[in-house]
């Protein structure tokens, strides 16, 4: 008998440490928000994945199963875990909002059973949940602003900036680059995190409503184009034939010929996108402006520092923001550390002040004290 009660604890225990060895399921967020790698994102696929097999009706594992999924295609192209999930939704939960907003996705990045994805996108905002995450405000905001669905993504950008949930210092840097320009100004930007944080802005707050932001990516769909020249006052040109990068230097270069010394582009713009009209380009701090003509663009650049930027939330970090918005709060030297030496030599206190914010914003991140290191050399000259 007691032979027996050892073996069975022994058994118990085993069983006990093979469940603990068991991968939690953690809600997966966006890489913007938290990066995370290939094995992680594995590990998490099979996670979610037994939770819905243990309950085919969980929305919420099946979002997780195929957004770890998508993310794993990031580091594996080869991967058809994405289209294995949306298979398997379908089958699951084929009138929920939840296989709806991820047919849509899966359907803009290849992965889907079918190529349509408005449907499954129209469908989806007919049921919007109360409370959504990173992931839906995002894809509904540049969904609708990509079908030049103006009121119903100014309402969608609204209720994003409501919401709380966008980092505040990516709005703070966001605000900061509208702050810099002229008024009436026209910015052209790409990527999630110079693009989205501006309509926020401008739709939340009801700030910077003046200037026009351009996302540059989505001037390859067609009822994105028609609404921006509408909104523009330019005749917009036909694409009849040859790439659509030719074509849309064309787009650009009419926007520029139009609006001329209004253009901007911000500093976090990809260089090969901006190459055309690089020689025509002036540092003005977090943007560059277009200008047929050479001016005193450092004085501009100082005039932004000290009276339109708001600097001050560089000095104190409460919480940890997202993996985004540090990387633009250290950006802040990247940009800037130029002023520095007219500082140093014509105003002190500005420059003690300058540079206090500088090294505050690379120093409250959370990056490896190497990577802290190669910011804070710009700073330093090295």
């Amino acid at each position: 008998m007691r032979k027996r009660v050892i073996i069975t604890c022994l058994a118990s225990l085993a069983f006990a440490l093979g469940a603990m060895a068991q991968t939690r399921a953690v809600r997966v967020e966006s890489p913007l928000v938290t990066e995370k790698d290939f094995v992680w994102y594995t590990e998490q696929k099979e996670a979610w994945r037994a939770l819905t097999q243990k309950d085919p009706q969980n929305e919420e594992a099946w979002r997780n199963y195929y957004t770890a999924a998508r993310y794993m295609g990031w580091y594996n192209q080869n991967d058809t875990t994405a289209r294995q999930a949306i298979r398997e939704m379908r089958e699951a939960i084929p009138d929920t909002y939840t296989y709806n907003y991820c047919a849509y996705r899966a359907s803009v990045l290849g992965h889907g059973l079918e190529t349509d994805g408005d449907k499954y996108a129209e469908a989806a905002l007919t049921m919007l949940p109360a409370e959504m995450q990173f992931f839906d405000y995002e894809d509904w905001v540049c969904y609708l602003a990509m079908k030049g669905h103006e009121e119903r993504m100014a309402q969608m950008a609204k209720r994003y900036f409501d919401s709380g949930i966008f980092s505040e210092t990516v709005l703070r840097y966001n605000y900061n680059e509208l702050a810099g320009m002229d008024e009436g100004g026209i910015i052209i930007a790409n990527g999630d995190m110079a693009v989205i944080p501006k309509w926020l802005i401008q739709e939340g707050m009801g700030a910077h409503r003046d200037k026009t932001v351009v996302c540059a990516p989505f001037l390859a769909v067609q009822e994105y184009r028609e609404w921006l020249f509408k909104k523009l006052g330019i005749e917009l040109p036909v694409w009849e034939s040859g790439s659509y990068d030719d074509y849309e230097h064309r787009l650009l270069q009419t926007i520029i010929d139009h609006c001329g010394n209004r253009v901007y582009f911000s500093a976090t713009t990809p260089p090969k996108l901006m190459e055309p009209w690089k020689e025509h380009l002036y540092n003005e701090g977090l943007t560059l402006k277009y200008s047929p003509k050479a001016y005193d663009n450092m004085a501009v650049k100082r005039r932004n520092v000290e009276q339109r930027y708001m600097l001050e939330y560089l000095l104190v970090s409460f919480r940890p923001d997202w993996t985004s918005g540090q990387r633009l709060s250290a950006n802040y030297a990247v940009l800037l550390a130029d002023l520095l030496p007219y500082y140093a030599k014509h105003d002190q206190k500005r420059y003690d002040w300058l540079m206090r914010l500088l090294v505050s914003g690379v120093t409250n991140t959370s990056f490896d004290e190497e990577e802290k290191q190669q910011y804070l050399n710009l700073l330093l000259n090295k």
